[in-house]
């Protein structure tokens, strides 16, 4: 399929000229490309240059507002498109440690409208009289859950994130700090903004939601926290194996939310590749943390930071290694992976409940070779340079 759909892509910038149709697809190969290859693959950072370049080129960044001769569907579908392309932007390059390809400070394109696929595809009239349903924010004033909601979240999300990478390209002072500390606040408003009905409860799956809601909301939900968790990261400084208590209560909140979705993964089939991928880009990064915070303060004594329940958040990290160990079949390419990630942190794990427990050189050289932290680096975001995604996990597991 992904042969065929580059040979189609191939086709049509040879028939005419770059447009609105060979970007809706190019993002559709991208998409494509990452379940095939996945998102540390050269081919998938390749093609998000290839769509990156052509949105520029076509203008996607600029809103076209004030121009009379476009439709509105069209109007609102470059909206949507420009809103969908930047929002993968981010996750990739946060993924990958690299700079994103489609920076804010370069567009203007405005969020679009909270409206149904149907009315954007019907007449004009249809789609004028839908505008009465929608409130100045631009919101469905219905409360419907619709794909455009779920595009307006991610981007007010992402928004936040583009200027969170762009700040830890640069040193740490009182300014840069007092600068992400903003960010968040502003970050927390944005969210506490949304309508009820988009933002993610624990209690949403017993509200007989379709789960595919559910499901977005707390990928969207896990989202906004990853945001705050890379700021208290930069905050709190790479070489702080204590971390703080900000970014050590955001980390259980992601942990946390991570096992509820795996708890649903249980009844729901459909969900278990969202759950394998969302510890992949989310689980990782706070367990490891907190695990390094708990190994550190039982190795030095110095008090650990975290305000809440010692007890059970080493009980969740237990449940976590436990998905860990079962989340994909032995012939997936990635069991390996899981499986070494699982036995790391079971090791530590029984250090820290037994203190009497002293683990060979061997077992305490491989840990600390670790280095956790692919999403972020004061000095740079050059972290994730080889692709290979072993070396990944290497990252995540400290």
């Amino acid at each position: 399929m992904l042969a065929a759909s580059d040979a189609a892509l191939h086709i049509c910038k040879i028939l005419t000229p770059l447009n609105d149709l060979t970007i809706w697809l190019l993002h559709e190969i991208l998409l494509l490309s990452d379940i095939v290859h996945g998102d540390s693959s050269p081919a998938c950072w390749k093609r998000l240059g290839e769509l990156s370049t052509d949105i520029f080129a076509l203008g996607l960044h600029r809103d076209s507002k004030t121009s009379s001769d476009v439709p509105e569907f069209l109007l609102e579908s470059r909206r949507r498109q420009f809103a969908a392309a930047y929002q993968l932007d981010k996750s990739i390059a946060t993924f990958l440690g690299r700079p994103p390809r489609i920076p804010w400070r370069y567009a203007d394109c405005r969020m679009p409208l909270d409206i149904s696929d149907e009315a954007l595809a019907t007449d004009n009239t249809v789609l004028n009289y839908s505008h009465d349903y929608i409130d100045e924010n631009g919101w469905s004033r219905n409360g419907v859950v619709q794909r455009s909601s779920w595009i307006r979240v991610r981007f007010i999300v992402s928004t936040f994130r583009d200027e969170i990478l762009e700040v830890s390209l640069q040193n740490m002072t009182p300014e840069m700090e007092n600068m992400l500390k903003s960010i968040s606040q502003r970050c927390h408003l944005a969210w506490d903004s949304l309508p009820n009905w988009l933002r993610y409860s624990p209690q949403c799956w017993d509200q007989n939601l379709h789960v595919g809601v559910c499901l977005m909301m707390i990928i969207s939900y896990l989202a906004y926290l990853y945001n705050d968790f890379l700021i208290q990261r930069l905050i709190a400084g790479k070489n702080n194996p204590r971390g703080n208590t900000a970014l050590l209560s955001v980390s259980a909140d992601i942990l946390s939310t991570v096992l509820t979705l795996g708890m649903q993964r249980e009844q729901m089939v459909d969900l278990r590749p969202d759950f394998a991928w969302t510890v992949l880009l989310y689980g990782f990064p706070s367990a490891s943390l907190l695990i390094k915070a708990l190994q550190h303060q039982k190795r030095t004594g110095e008090p650990f930071l975290y305000e809440g329940s010692r007890s059970a958040l080493i009980r969740n990290l237990s449940v976590f290694i436990s998905h860990l160990e079962s989340i994909v079949r032995p012939d997936n390419a990635n069991y390996a992976l899981f499986q070494r990630a699982s036995q790391l942190f079971s090791r530590i794990i029984d250090e820290i409940l037994e203190p009497q427990s002293i683990l060979p050189d061997s077992d305490l050289e491989d840990t600390s070779t670790f280095n956790f932290d692919p999403m972020i680096e004061v000095d740079g975001l050059d972290l994730f340079n080889n692709v290979d995604l072993g070396v990944a996990f290497n990252q995540w597991l400290f």
